[in-house]
């Protein structure tokens, strides 16, 4: 009945399985961080599988990030959280096999942000205001210094996304936030020339733009968050893309 297609199923691993089973744990909460795995010979009575079948089932966690091994007398393996840093290697290594270049990353950005500050102000305004502008006093912190102010303008835009109630979102935005700040970091070190005043007065247009999102989240304007941030992102482009709009992803990540 299922023809050609029913040979394409593969049936999983007997290790994949027990990774599946030991990973639901750890999201559950079963398992928290810092626990520390149960021995060896527990997991192989628990689960009923060969000693190779259980480490290859914590090879496959610890490459997924959810273990840590450590060797030693008190080592063995200890449940961790993943972090964002693993997204965001994931998506920058997917990125630069694929050819993408900073345009690509940018246009991406360009679309999802603007719904974002919506949401920001319809769903999460009070807290997505307090997390924004937190971050504003922090890029105004660095005014001065360039790898810092790149990371801190590329914080705003992932604290938008974080901020703006929808999980998937902010997932998308802690996945291009690398690439993102590699990007402000390559804009700085080839305008190394610019005059001070010309920085400080193009800076000083992002932090009023930024300012008014703000404002607007505050006042739980959505359609009007959104607008404006559309807006920023055009204009902004201009700036941020300008001669370098066809580098490659590759080229600014390690």
């Amino acid at each position: 009945m299922y023809g050609a297609a029913a040979k394409s199923v593969r049936v999983p691993k007997t290790a994949e399985l027990v990774a599946s089973r030991i990973r639901k744990a750890i999201i559950s909460g079963s398992l928290k961080t810092g626990d520390r795995l149960p021995p060896e010979a527990q997991l192989i009575a628990d689960f009923e599988v060969s000693r190779p079948t259980v480490r290859e089932a914590i090879r496959i966690l610890e490459s997924e990030g959810f273990l840590q091994i450590s060797q030693g007398a008190r080592g063995g393996a200890r449940i961790v959280a993943p972090g964002p840093e693993l997204l965001a290697k994931a998506a920058g290594l997917m990125l630069q096999f694929r050819g993408a270049t900073v345009a690509d990353v940018y246009a991406a950005r360009s679309i999802i942000e603007p719904p974002a500050a919506r949401l920001a102000a319809e769903l999460n305004s009070k807290r997505a205001a307090i997390a924004l502008r937190k971050q504003l006093e922090r890029e105004r912190e660095v005014a001065d210094i360039d790898q810092p102010r790149a990371q801190a303008i590329a914080d705003f835009h992932a604290t938008l996304l974080d901020a703006c109630g929808n999980v998937a979102l902010g997932m998308v935005g802690r996945a291009l936030h690398d690439v993102a700040r590699r990007h402000y970091e390559l804009v700085y070190r080839q305008r190394s020339t610019e005059s001070a005043e010309q920085r400080r007065k193009r800076v000083q247009i992002g932090y009023r733009s930024q300012e008014k999102l703000i404002e607007l989240i505050e006042a739980r304007d959505g359609a009007a968050a959104e607008a404006h941030w559309v807006r920023h992102m055009k204009n902004a482009g201009d700036v941020w893309l300008y001669g370098i709009s066809k580098t490659a992803v590759i080229d600014i990540l390690d």
